[in-house]
């Protein structure tokens, strides 16, 4: 009978190891004032941020390994400071920290995430441009009422870009961790939870494990409720979503000691 029990055991063990998947990830950094820091993989369960993995950077290198039950996106963070978004997915994952930015490649979702914050990256950026361009048209003596004219458009057209760089991401990633991520990442923008064309649009065509997603699901609920709030249907009851983990810090931020 103990026998039996024992062996019972093991195989209950050997499921449950089983169950569980390991992740690597080798990193390296040239950023200055990093050497000595601890780094972590943060995630937010039961709307806390947890620590789930730690380790300190040496001579520029750093890594993590463990095991995880799904995949699913973690934050990787300097001391308390989010660096950039990690996929937990079997393989070895490959993650750069320099001034130029940050890069977290080596395994199939990893490389899918990254390629888009690249094109996301490189949008926001000519985004942020218009406001450089204005001045600069200002001081070389254009006419301001034209040159705002001009820079409305380019804003308009860039704005649209960027929409359907992240619905369409989104779209292609409905039924996996990515989808739910950069939904969260395009909606914190908000200053509140709001009813967007583009959300709109995106729900017309969701699957139900991405409404089910429950920041998701709570973001779409306080969404309608605000709808209803602004329309005399309800009265203000403030329902928010799950805070997300803080937004991450630039290279020369991270560099400081």
């Amino acid at each position: 009978m103990n026998k039996t029990l024992s062996a019972i055991f093991a195989l209950v063990l050997l499921a449950a190891f089983a169950s569980c998947t390991k992740y690597d990830i080798q990193g390296s950094s040239d950023l200055q004032n990093v050497d000595g820091r601890m780094l972590y993989l943060k995630d937010v369960v039961d709307d806390k941020i947890v620590n789930l993995d730690s380790c300190d950077m040496v001579h520029g290198k750093f890594a993590f390994s463990g095991a995880f039950d799904s995949t699913r996106i973690v934050t990787l963070c300097i001391d308390d400071q989010p660096v950039m978004p990690v996929v937990l997915e079997p393989g070895t994952i490959s993650v750069t920290l320099n001034m130029q930015g940050q890069t977290c490649s080596g395994t199939p979702m990893n490389d899918t995430l990254n390629v888009f914050n690249i094109s996301y990256r490189k949008l926001s950026e000519r985004l942020e441009d218009l406001a450089h361009q204005q001045s600069q048209a200002i001081m070389n003596g254009e006419d301001v009422d034209a040159v705002n004219r001009r820079l409305a458009v380019e804003e308009d057209r860039l704005m649209a870009e960027e929409e359907q760089l992240v619905s369409g991401f989104i779209t292609d990633n409905f039924d996996n961790c990515l989808g739910p991520y950069v939904f969260q990442v395009a909606t914190r923008a908000y200053e509140y939870p709001i009813l967007t064309t583009w959300i709109e649009v995106l729900l017309t065509k969701a699957t139900d494990r991405f409404k089910n997603d429950p920041y998701v699901k709570e973001y779409i609920d306080a969404a309608n409720h605000n709808r209803d709030i602004m329309t005399g249907v309800a009265e203000p009851q403030p329902k928010l979503p799950p805070m997300p983990l803080p937004k991450p810090k630039t290279p020369n931020e991270l560099a400081q000691p």
